[in-house]
Formats: C-alpha cells, structure tokens, sequence
C-alpha cells in the first residue's frame, strides 16, 4: 500500500466527471489532470477499472495514489485506462496526442495562462472568482473555462456574446482570453468579478426590463433569463451575467423573452444560482 500511495506525486485533479455525474456518457470516469505543474492532460476510465466507492473516484489523494496506475511519460495529451486483458491489472492501455479544439473568436488582444491564476471561491467547477498578478492590482476577478470538450460551444457563443456588448454596460467587463497553459488552446475567459450585488428579486424588475431592454437593442436574446443572471449592485444598477446562451435573435423570440422576465424574477426557486464554497 506504500508502494501505491507514491503513485503519481507530480499529478493534480483539476475537474472529473464521474459514472453518477456523467451524463453525457454514464458509463466512463473522466478526469482533467495538471502534470508537473504546467502539462494538461485528460484521461478517461473503462467502465468498473477503477473499482472502490464513487467517492474515491473524485478524491484526489486516493483517485491519484491507490486507483490510477502510473503516468506514462511523454508529451501526450489524452489517455485510456482499461484492466489489461492479460494481466488484468488497471493500466494506461492508451495515450496520444490529440490536437483539441479551442475557442475560435480571439477578438480581444489579452490572452492569460489559466495556471497563473489563484483560486480564491470556487461558484461551479468551471466558473471561479481568481486573482492574477497581471489584473487589477490582484483584485478578484471571475474566470470561465471550457473544462470538458462538449462545453466549447457554450464557451464560444459566450465569448461572442461579450465581443458583441463590449463597451455597453450591458455586463461585466471582457479582461481577456484564457488559454490551456503557456501559449495553448483558448479555453475560456476572464472578465470583471461583480462586487457587492446579489440576485434580483420581483422589486427589482424595472431595472431588470431595462438592462435587458439594452441587450435587446442589440437584437440579442440573453436566453436564460433566470434572475441570478441580473445582478443588482448598490443604487440599483442591474448587470446581466452568463451569457452562454447568448444570441442574435428575431424580433418576436426578443418579445418573448422580455415578457418572460416577470414571471422569472418571481420564481422562488434557486434555479441558476450557486452556493459559493471556500476552497
């Protein structure tokens, strides 16, 4: 048990997704792992490789040390972990490297290294308030980032969204581009981190019609109107969040979504918001 617990000492967990989660593909264990300090890697597990409880399929010191078998070296970037047919050990049967896609609209000159940021609040796996030493005089600030492939497109449609409203007020604040370490694929974004507001409620509705009101001007629809996307800061200045939904829209799809927003910031619900957890 020593032995295992050796294993792989220069591997960090960022994100996994395990069979429970995963509902994209229910039978497989994916992980996104940092290898010494500067190599991204994604590795996905056969059904039942792993074995243990789930937890431990998401615990970091466990998963690395005792249920994945050593890295192979190499400058790969995608792995397989499968019980060898002969041996029936728990093996990398597979790694590559694939040339993985990115975010394709680059409109803003900044682009920053996602592993320079430090993680101050974690708001979902993808979405944390961070700070960076080149930003706002290491003021908080809020990056976004495509953690699974199937989640560029949102990342892509967002990232438009923010070109489309810069300059506007509409939202936070574009600060740049967030790339897979030093000079790799873009794979998210960093932009204002919204102080001191909270989600709207039904007494903030004119401020919500009207910041709304705003993007419509732009013929784009938010596309998720739920009122933890209006912020309310002091003065009652509403900011519009998340926009990965964000398009341009006809005038009727525009008619319908303002006249959903009543209803929205009546809903009692948590939908669409988040519990913000210390890391």
């Amino acid at each position: 048990m020593n032995v295992a617990k050796s294993k792989n000492t220069n591997v960090q967990l960022l994100a996994c997704l395990t069979e429970l989660q995963d509902a994209i593909d229910p039978d497989d264990n994916h992980y996104r792992l940092l290898v010494d300090g500067k190599y991204v890697k994604y590795v996905n597990t056969a059904p039942g490789a792993l074995g243990g409880d789930e937890i431990d399929r998401y615990f970091g010191p466990i998963l690395l040390g005792e249920l994945l078998p050593p890295f192979p070296p190499g400058n790969w970037n995608e792995g397989y972990v499968a019980k060898d047919p002969e041996t029936r050990e728990v093996a990398f049967i597979k790694v590559e490297t694939v040339p993985l896609a990115g975010v394709e609209n680059l409109w803003h000159p900044v682009k920053l290294n996602e592993l320079d940021f430090t993680q101050e609040l974690h708001l979902r796996q993808r979405v944390r308030a961070s700070t960076h030493p080149e930003i706002n005089d290491r003021k908080p600030v809020l990056i976004k980032i495509a953690v699974w492939p199937w989640e560029l497109p949102y990342m892509e449609a967002e990232t438009t969204a923010y070109e489309l409203i810069c300059g506007s007020g509409i939202g936070p604040k574009f600060l740049g581009h967030v790339t897979e370490g030093k000079d790799g694929r873009v794979v998210g974004f960093v932009a204002e981190w919204v102080q001191d507001a909270r989600a709207a409620g039904p007494g903030d509705f004119e401020g919500c019609r009207k910041a709304l009101g705003q993007l419509h001007e732009l013929e784009i629809k938010l596309g998720d109107i739920n009122k933890h996307n209006f912020l309310v800061r002091e003065g009652h200045d509403v900011v519009l969040i998340d926009f990965e939904c964000a398009k341009k829209c006809s005038l009727q799809e525009l008619e319908d979504e303002m006249n959903g927003l009543k209803g929205s910031l009546e809903d009692p619900s948590f939908r669409g918001g988040v519990e913000v957890v210390c890391e």
